[in-house]
């Protein structure tokens, strides 16, 4: 039986990098669903909760969004049981990244975007999903 795809979440509003990153994983043989607003996430967690949506096996979470903070965003994922177990990856260029993480909420990681290519972060992400 083939392996059933892993999804990713790819949150982020620049559209040079969705496009880069959503080519390379998408080669690489991952589902990828894209949300450009923190309040998409919001509602997709909603969906899961509901059962209307399954949860994606990883969310790249970006902490500049246009409507609200990335760290916002992750501490609704982490605070309901129905998203809390995803592996949550921060993909940011803030050095200080780890600071801004509210105490209890930690995200999987924490990666720097300039410091990784993108084949780079595939090859991170498909080591995390084993």
């Amino acid at each position: 039986m083939p392996e059933k795809t892993k999804k990713i979440l790819l949150v982020e509003d620049d559209s040079a990098i969705i496009d880069i990153y959503a080519m390379m994983m998408k080669k690489a043989g991952f589902e990828v669903q894209i949300a450009s607003l923190g309040q998409d996430v919001i509602k997709k967690v909603k969906s899961i909760e509901s059962g209307e949506e399954a949860k994606p096996d990883i969310i790249l979470l970006d902490l500049i969004l246009p409507d609200m903070n990335g760290v916002e965003v992750l501490t609704q994922i982490k605070n309901s049981s129905a998203t809390k177990d995803i592996i949550v990856f921060i993909l940011t260029n803030q050095e200080n990244a780890e600071k801004q993480m509210p105490e209890g909420i930690k995200p999987d990681k924490i990666i720097i975007k300039a410091s990784l290519t993108p084949t780079q972060l595939i090859d991170v992400i498909k080591k995390q999903l084993g």
